[in-house]
């Protein structure tokens, strides 16, 4: 009879003729080895190898196979929101490339259904239809079941998001995909009852029995229709660059504005904070009043709205009204990222205490409230707690009188903007606050002073965090995503920038250095990780690093910070480099039924977009055509879909701006750099890119420029720069655009 390890040891040569392929090259390394060094060296080789392939057969074995499919494995898991349905009837798997060959021996179709942890709709869906035991029965014995978290698969949603809206005309999440098994969607939709997802799983099993071809053809079109979004082919001229593209545009996009609450008209209030930042650089080149008044009424409106969370801080990510009052409760890291960055620009022009208040709280809510023990922040806060939405964040009737006990509960209704007879929902209430509160009308009306209502609103402020202090509190989703916290690095910049503030430097710094330290697996970037678990980078993890390490490099005058953004960007280029555009794919996942080419800039950039930005500022920098004509063919391509909706494209148009009118490069080269610059990131300024160093450089735009007793500055266009000055103010005087 064979021992134990005679046994382990048959098993492990069993699973290594299952992976022969994937060692073969271990195998000859090792034979190269031994012919090249002593035997020393050649035993550590071998167990360092075996050690790796060890490895390499537990994340094999992770992977999808016919047995694995016959049970749930999201036990496994480390997402949030894949944990949360650990424990359904219904046999998950995560998302692999894998599945694919499964599926395709079995002939089963796929049940693709994706999500993210702070998604209410996600939630109900579980709780109602995923528990369900009838339902688990038909998905298990007819499907393979795969849920997806779209925050660590972006590429995976995307695909299936562009799929569902060109089939439904809509998306949203939960979103619900069937697919042949080779993955290529058949049907699409959102949340369903559990009645509805029943009778749609009835009717699909059926058709594939009756009707195969017929789904293979809807596969099909489907495909070919993806694709064709996917593809914005080359142009074969270089497109013209010009003011009346961008006020046409201009002119067309005011006709969808909210007038009254700001933002777009829409049923639903999103933010999307490049669109605001385009505007302000737009409306300073063009002194257009109408757009200043338009973006400062929009900031305004949400800076007092129910998109905001006066008491801990931190924005919602979007509003279920047009007027910016009832939100959908979740908290993103992106959407707090951008709003520190629009509201610390929007200082720089409007000089307003409250943007500069709210980036304050906002920057502490993240410290506080999302931050790892590494420094980074988490990707989001849930919208529901004790399986109700919004249930921390609204009061019932007798908690309002807690609240405002020991005070006068008229003005503190009114304060807070309540109508006691139309609660929010099932007698519950929130508390909006007002930015006029303090102004004399206001006061006058309720005959009251300025410091009786600060000392009223402590009291009340007081007795709302003692109340939420006994809530169960929502559920931070504790993954790191790359790109996400890249953007939240770029927030800091431009706060510190707008602020002085060394703290939000300093914190920029510490980021970047935990995310270069951590963000890279075989030289290659990744899109998020936790507990060693990690999945593999898409494009916007490039791009949004990269911007991010530019940015440090214009705070700090470390080419350091240059040097690996530009080593990054080179490597987005070649890795993501289509052969039919001039774009870049979204990811190199093989296995998705389409390619995918992003770009639209919606409620975060596009990350085209950004790279176009990127290899425009590195061009300037390095005075390199190159990287100036990879810039420009791909802003020329997407130029034709921009019109008529530039308001869907707005870093792209921004992109168009820096070539319409005149771009400078202000290289600040001296002992005092940071400190003038520091000065001169104060101001407001579009269609510029503000440099630094403090000694001798071989960046192009300093070489020779550097004199030992003196800081200069000196204003450049095209390569050609002016007389440099000493004075700031005579230096500034050179860039039109500047306040």
């Amino acid at each position: 009879m064979k021992n134990f390890k005679d046994i382990a040891l048959i098993n492990f040569f069993k699973v290594l003729l299952n992976y022969k392929k994937k060692f073969s090259f271990f195998t000859k390394s090792l034979i190269m080895i031994k012919k090249n060094t002593d035997l020393k060296t050649f035993h550590l080789a071998k167990v360092s190898f075996y050690m790796l392939i060890l490895s390499i057969i537990y994340s094999c074995n992770s992977e999808v196979n016919i047995n694995s499919v016959n049970q749930n494995q999201l036990n496994k898991e480390t997402s949030l929101y894949l944990k949360q349905h650990a424990q359904n009837p219904i046999n998950w798997q995560r998302w692999s490339n894998s599945i694919f060959e499964v599926s395709e021996e079995l002939d089963k179709l796929i049940v693709v259904s994706i999500g993210y942890s702070s998604c209410h709709w996600c939630h109900v869906m579980e709780e109602e239809t995923f528990t369900n035991d009838s339902i688990a029965s038909i998905m298990n014995e007819n499907f393979i079941n795969i849920k997806v978290d779209r925050e660590e698969n972006p590429d995976v949603d995307q695909a299936y998001m562009t799929a569902s809206q060109l089939m439904t005309g809509m998306g949203g999440w939960p979103l619900n995909v069937i697919t042949l098994p080779d993955g290529s969607p058949i049907y699409a939709g959102t949340y369903h009852t559990t009645s509805q997802w029943d009778d749609i799983l009835k009717r699909i099993i059926r058709l594939k029995k009756d009707n195969y071809d017929g789904l293979k053809e809807i596969a099909k079109n489907v495909k070919n229709g993806v694709t064709d979004v996917n593809t914005i082919y080359k142009r074969e001229v270089e497109s013209d660059f010009n003011s009346e593209f961008l006020k046409n545009n201009i002119e067309n996009w005011k006709d969808k504005w909210d007038r009254n609450f700001g933002g777009d008209l829409a049923q639903q209030k999103f933010v999307s904070p490049s669109k605001y930042i385009f505007l302000l650089n737009y409306a300073r080149i063009y002194e257009d009043k109408e757009v200043f008044d338009h973006v400062k009424n929009t900031l305004d409106v949400i800076s007092t709205s129910g998109l905001i969370d006066f008491i801990e801080g931190g924005f919602y990510r979007y509003t279920v009204d047009n007027e910016w009052k009832i939100p959908h409760f979740e908290k993103m890291l992106y959407d707090q990222a951008q709003m520190i960055s629009i509201y610390s620009l929007a200082y720089k022009l409007y000089n307003d205490e409250y943007y500069r208040n709210i980036v304050v709280e906002t920057i502490d809510f993240l410290n506080s409230k999302m931050s790892s023990k590494e420094g980074l922040y988490y990707a989001a806060m849930d919208a529901d707690t004790d399986g109700e939405e919004g249930k921390y964040y609204s009061f019932s009737r007798e908690e309002l009188d807690l609240i405002s006990k020991n005070t006068d509960f008229k003005t503190f209704t009114s304060y807070y903007n309540i109508d006691i007879n139309n609660p929010w929902e099932d007698d519950r209430y929130l508390l909006l606050p007002n930015k006029n509160n303090f102004e004399a009308d206001w006061l006058k009306s309720n005959n009251l002073s300025k410091s009786v209502l600060l000392s009223q609103k402590k009291i009340w402020e007081s007795n709302i965090i003692e109340i939420k202090d006994n809530r169960t509190k929502p559920r931070i989703d504790d993954k790191i995503i790359v790109s996400w916290n890249s953007l939240a690095i770029t927030g800091l910049i431009d706060a510190y920038e707008a602020f002085n503030n060394e703290d939000y430097l300093n914190k920029a710094k510490s980021m970047y250095d935990e995310l270069k330290k951590n963000s890279f697996r075989r030289n290659k970037l990744i899109h998020t990780y936790k507990e060693n678990q990690f999945q593999e980078g898409v494009l916007e993890d490039y791009a949004y690093l990269a911007k991010a390490s530019m940015r440090l490099f214009q705070a700090t005058g470390d080419e350091s910070y240059f040097n690996f953004s530009k080593e990054i960007t080179d490597d987005a280029v070649d890795i993501f480099k289509d052969d039919e555009t001039d774009l870049l794919r979204y990811s190199n996942n093989k296995e998705l039924f389409t390619k995918l080419i992003i770009v639209d800039d919606g409620v975060i950039p596009s990350p085209n977009s950004i790279i176009a930005e990127q290899l425009f500022n590195i061009g300037h920098v390095i005075f390199d055509d190159e990287y100036l004509n990879m810039s420009d063919n791909m802003v020329s391509s997407v130029q034709s879909v921009i019109d008529s909706n530039i308001n869907s494209y707005s870093v792209w148009a921004n992109n168009i701006l820096n070539r319409a009118e005149s771009f400078y490069e202000i290289a600040v080269i001296g002992s005092e750099s940071k400190l003038i610059t520091d000065e001169i990131t104060n101001y407001f300024s579009p269609n510029t890119i503000v440099v630094q160093s403090k000694a001798e450089s071989d960046l192009p735009l300093f070489i020779d420029r550097f004199f030992e007793d003196e800081t200069y500055i000196y204003v450049c266009q095209n390569k050609t720069c002016q007389r440099p000055e000493t004075n700031i103010n005579l230096a500034l005087e050179q860039v039109p655009y500047i306040k």
